[in-house]
């Protein structure tokens, strides 16, 4: 019932088709290369805020040591309701959903980089590396040394916490705006600070922002369905 439901969502099937024609424009389209460029071009024709202090020290080093904390902030409120859900039921559920969302975002991106073995921009040949681009999901010959650079990971960073909308909307209704409004600008800041580092191209964060919308919208799906259930509820 939760996948059936979960699949014939309508917004499921919006954001996976704004995701192809995103596709179809940054990748088939050129559109990665052209802003890619836009940024090399920009640094003197070098990737000279791959170490820079504000993109490398703070919005990447910083800024994952801030979700750490965060995130450690949110599984201790969850363990706390957990513990006294009898007192206060009402925060569990939205509370381990937020939990399963942030852990599961970061988990899927985590693993898709491990497994797509797709270049990073430094890395080609383009932008002063040694490498050939390849389109994403094409082929990449067996000679070519194993990157990870797809999905972005740092992106997630800050796009996972979109599940902030999910939270809100049951939490408190009038921040459910502002919740996703955290995610995607931190995402998107974070994400922009990678490409001006030359580790990314944009479809790298259309990507994992996609991967980190649909697992807050399944995790919170799945927690209540199993709110609802009678087992859980007591009711029979």
């Amino acid at each position: 019932m939760l996948v059936r439901a979960f699949i014939t969502d309508r917004s499921v099937y919006q954001i996976v088709l704004l995701y192809v024609l995103a596709l179809l424009l940054l990748d088939i389209g050129g559109g990665d290369i052209w802003l890619a460029g836009k940024f090399y071009a920009m640094e003197g024709y070098q990737w000279s805020l791959q170490e820079h202090w504000l993109t490398e020290d703070i919005l990447h080093k910083g800024a994952r040591k801030l979700n750490y904390l965060c995130c450690l902030m949110v599984l201790s409120l969850t363990a706390y309701y957990l513990l006294h859900y009898r007192r206060s039921p009402k925060p569990v559920h939205s509370y381990v959903a937020l939990s399963l969302s942030l852990i599961s975002s970061f988990a899927l991106v985590a693993y898709l980089k491990a497994i797509t073995n797709i270049a990073c921009p430094w890395d080609l040949a383009i932008f002063g590396g040694d490498e050939p681009y390849i389109h994403l999901f094409t082929h990449r010959p067996a000679y070519l040394p194993y990157t990870q650079c797809f999905p972005a990971g740092h992106a997630s960073v800050g796009y996972a916490w979109v599940a902030l909308y999910y939270f809100f909307r049951q939490m408190a209704p009038r921040w459910r705006f502002p919740g996703l409004a955290i995610g995607l600008t931190a995402g998107l800041l974070l994400g922009l600070a990678q490409q001006l580092r030359g580790a990314h191209f944009l479809s790298h964060d259309i990507t994992t922002l996609v991967l980190c919308l649909l697992c807050a919208k399944l995790c919170f799906m799945f927690v209540n369905s199993l709110a609802k259930s009678p087992e859980i509820t007591g009711n029979r």
